[in-house]
């Protein structure tokens, strides 16, 4: 009987033929042929899209039970989808008819299934992959044990739990061995690892594993060429130096991020001398210390990945100048290396796509040589200490480059330049630098252009009209620089535009008339000199998040469909000269929570529907700060001499996140909140206006909120008690009204106030002085004189004794002066004193003279010592002086 079966399962089709007459039924995505069954013959193969599932020869007289035995969960779920009987008769006669006991490959990668059973009646596997087919039924390892011919088997990008089965070390033969992105825990499986002597390539990496290893367990692997392990457990550690030299095996990939490598010496491995033929080496995350070693390079002129990010790395990054490697990534990134970077990278390195450099101390000029990288996608130099200006080659030389971040140097110039040709260019980081000029017309070359930053830097003139062809925009930053002039009615062209900056400029004129930002999640604007009322701009931004137009001269009211835009969490308009009632619609903003409307010339009473507002009570997904994240997929092939497949390393991300900014002032400072800390803040800021009439009880709902400020504004009436039931909050500030009565003791029970402002109103009566409330001052309550209490050195009965003293047994009570009775008996004891005198003058004449006499005396020597220095007649004026007395 000869039966060629071909099963299509997802993406594509595999054919094959036949000598005889075949019978085709398609189902789906699920393809069979077969043959009649009166013929002889073998099975072919079965097929997942482009990947043969197994190949194998059926014996004629042993058709009955179990082809597929490990298939039946997959057909099963096809039938089900499908009506047609006499498809699911053929489908399940098919399954039962064939027996595949000689199957050597087993390859179901990316098929998605949730079981597979009786996997180990296959006893003659030799390859085995099951990656990233999302199962999570760990009893199958227990079955893979049965293989004792598998020479590989690949079980990565799955949910596998729990330790690794022990009786895998039965699996001998075993060259490949991956179990790569899991869940798999437990201590690292060392015996396993030590049995297993034919291993070629051993990859544990990305699971949860602890405990420490040594690379002496490696002493016998003599054909290893492959090993991944990592990220570990903080109290996990690797070491590499308890291994005999010269190593038995040559590496040609190392993957040991995140081992706490050596923990004694941080040495980078010393094996790695002996080491000629390493293609890929990752020891990120390892806290290495020393120089990057020169060796390293040299030793292995086939490296083409080589990561060594998030060490200690020291001392200068030297290369030969006589190498040329064709090395594709090099990432040296968050170490300490100093000094220059090697003059001739871009001749030593010519294949580089990927060179990060970025959070060294690296300094001097860039090198001209980068202009050779011309297959280079990402370069990345930022968080350095590089000066002059950016090399013209890097901009008409790297014709493939898609990122460029050159963020916090101190570089200068104007870059773009006119003649820049960065047409591929996806991503430009320029923040943070020392340029200047105008923003060059080279940069229009770059129509592919999604994300710009070149804020805090000294850039002057326009915004170009052109920015409106960046089609593809998602982020624009150009804040904190020298623009001028309008917003263009360009930006309105911007469709894709999520996070717009530009605060901090020079920008005059009115928001610009349109309605097509709709992508837009986040606008800056603060700090320029924009004016006229609140255009329609943002009309059709029903995804905005953050509203910034904050210290500006804006005029006039709130647009009513601001209320619509409900996704807005931070609501910023305070500083600039918005007027009328607070508009109701904001009480539509129920996911709002941080909104500023301080220092405008708003009036009226306080709206009653805050309480509908969310001020932190919602709850928001914990990346929706983040205005744009952009990920670089990429993996690096390992060229290994595997029975099945060529081995890929770890994928390897190049991720640019731009954190979501803004700046509230609570507690009487600005803070800056960032990220996700935004999803912990909510304050109302209406300080500085016209408010007037009482605070509504409603404002106790606000039960999440921590800042709450209602300064300098007209506000009167008690201060409500239900203030109590704001739970959370940290600054409450009421000072510069006019609230009176006193202090609700109530609000003692505000565990988390730190901050808290009564001054200058007109409250009276006791201070609270328990919980939070003891660790006030009087700097608190100022400009409330009738408000006393223990804080206050004030008591609040004037012939009481000092608050200080009472219940004090070993301080003489009487002793104690109270300052408010002092000073009324100081004021007593005066006027007494007056009244007496000027009835002593009344009624004795003798004294009335006597006290006439010294007065005139007085005022004749002070008028005798004026014009003694001025009058040529001293001796007459001094006898007219005599004279006189001698009369009196």
């Amino acid at each position: 009987m000869s039966i060629i079966v071909v099963a299509t399962l997802g993406l594509g089709s595999s054919s094959s033929s036949s000598s005889v007459n075949d019978d085709r039924n398609t189902i789906g995505h699920l393809e069979v042929w077969f043959t009649p069954r009166r013929l002889s013959g073998s099975v072919v193969g079965i097929s997942t899209g482009v990947t043969t599932i197994a190949v194998g020869r059926v014996k004629p007289k042993e058709q009955s039970s179990a082809l597929l035995s490990f298939f039946p969960h997959c057909l099963e779920r096809v039938i089900r989808r499908h009506s047609s009987v006499n498809y699911s008769r053929r489908l399940r006669q098919l399954s039962t008819e064939l027996k595949l006991e000689n199957l050597k490959v087993l390859n179901l990668e990316y098929t998605n299934f949730n079981k597979l059973f009786d996997i180990e009646a296959l006893t003659s596997l030799k390859a085995l992959s099951l990656k990233d087919i999302g199962i999570d039924d760990s009893s199958v390892l227990q079955g893979i044990c049965s293989l004792k011919n598998l020479d590989e088997l690949h079980l990565s990008d799955n949910n596998f739990y729990g330790p690794v089965p022990m009786c895998f070390r039965n699996l001998t033969s075993l060259r490949v061995l991956d179990l790569s992105n899991n869940i798999l825990s437990g201590n690292i499986p060392v015996a396993l690892i030590t049995s297993l002597v034919h291993l070629e390539y051993l990859s544990l990496s990305g699971n949860l594993f602890g405990g420490s290893f040594s690379f002496n367990s490696l002493g016998n692997h003599s054909k290893l060429q492959g090993f991944e392990l990592g990220p570990l457990n903080n109290d996990s550690h690797v070491d590499t130096e308890d291994l005999a030299l010269p190593p038995p095996f040559q590496l040609k990939a190392l993957y040991l991020s995140g081992c706490n490598l050596n923990n004694q010496t941080r040495k980078i491995p010393s094996f790695l001398l002996y080491q000629k033929e390493m293609q890929a080496l990752d020891l990120s995350s390892n806290k290495l210390v020393g120089q990057i070693p020169t060796w390293l390079l040299q030793n292995n002129t086939n490296f083409e990945v080589l990561v060594l990010k998030d060490n200690s790395f020291t001392g200068p990054f030297l290369v030969d100048d006589s190498l040329e490697i064709n090395l594709s990534q090099l990432d040296i990134s968050n170490n300490d290396v100093s000094g220059k970077v090697p003059r001739n990278i871009g001749l030593s390195f010519p294949s580089l796509w990927y060179l990060n450099l970025s959070g060294n101390s690296f300094e001097a000029n860039i090198p001209q040589s980068l202009g050779n990288l011309t297959r280079a996608i990402s370069i990345d130099l930022s968080h350095n200490k590089f000066s002059g200006e950016v090399p013209g080659q890097i901009g008409t030389g790297c014709l493939a480059l898609r990122i460029l971040v050159l963020s916090y140097n101190n570089l200068h110039g104007n870059f773009p330049s006119g003649s820049t040709n960065l047409t591929s260019l996806d991503s430009l980081h320029l923040d943070n630098n020392h340029f200047i000029g105008s923003i060059s017309h080279g940069l229009s070359r770059s129509p592919s252009l999604s994300w710009l930053d070149i804020s805090n830097n000294s850039f002057q003139g326009k915004i170009p009209s052109w920015i409106g062809n960046f089609s593809y925009l998602k982020a624009l930053d150009m804040s904190a620089n020298l623009l001028e002039g309008s917003l263009p009615d360009a930006i309105c062209k911007l469709s894709n535009l999520e996070f717009l900056d530009l605060s901090k400029n020079q920008l005059i004129g009115p928001l610009p008339a349109c309605s097509e930002l709709t992508s837009l999640k986040f606008i800056h604007l603060h700090h320029n000199m924009i004016s006229g009322p609140i255009s329609n701009m943002l009309s059709g931004s029903f995804n905005l998040m953050t509203l910034d137009l904050g210290y500006n001269k804006l005029s006039g009211g709130i647009p009513r469909y601001i209320g619509k835009l409900k996704e807005l969490r931070v609501l910023l308009l305070g500083g600039n000269e918005l007027l009328g009632h607070i508009p109701l619609h904001l009480c539509q903003l129920q996911n709002v929570t941080i909104m500023d409307l301080s220092q405008n010339k708003f009036s009226g009473p306080l709206p009653t529907c805050f309480n509908n507002i969310s001020f932190g009570r919602g709850q928001f997904s914990t990346d929706a700060f983040f205005a744009y994240d952009q990920p670089l997929g990429t993996e690096y092939a390992i060229n290994l001499p595997f029975l099945a497949s060529e081995i890929y390393s770890s994928e390897y991300f190049i991720t640019f996140s731009e954190q979501e900014k803004v700046i509230f002032t609570t507690k009487s400072r600005s803070e800056h909140y960032a990220g996700n800390i935004l999803n912990f803040m909510s304050g109302l800021d209406l300080s500085c206006n016209q408010l007037i009439g009482a605070i509504p009880p409603e404002f106790g709902d606000l039960r999440h909120i921590r800042a709450l400020n209602l300064s300098h504004n007209y506000l009167q009436g008690s201060i409500p008690s239900r203030l109590s039931m704001l739970n959370q909050i940290e600054s409450l500030d009421l000072s510069y009204n006019n609230f009176s009565g006193e202090i609700p003791s109530e609000l003692t029970s505000l565990n988390f106030m730190s901050k808290f402002n009564v001054s200058f109103n007109n409250l009276s009566g006791r201070v609270p002085d328990t919980g939070e409330f003891a660790t006030f001052d009087d700097s608190n309550y100022r400009g409330n004189p009738g408000l006393c209490g223990p804080l206050l050195k004030r008591s609040c009965n004037p012939f009481a004794p000092h608050p200080e003293n009472v219940g004090d047994q070993d301080i003489e009570v009487d002793g104690a002066i109270d300052v408010a009775a002092f000073a009324w008996s100081f004021f007593a004891s005066y006027m007494v004193m007056v009244i007496s005198f000027v009835v002593i003058l009344c009624v004795s004449p003798y004294y009335r003279r006597a006290w006439s006499f010294y007065i005139d005396y007085w005022i004749l020597s002070r008028f005798y010592e004026y014009y003694r220095s001025h009058s040529f007649e001293k001796k007459q004026t001094w006898k007219v002086f005599n004279w006189n007395m001698r009369r009196r």
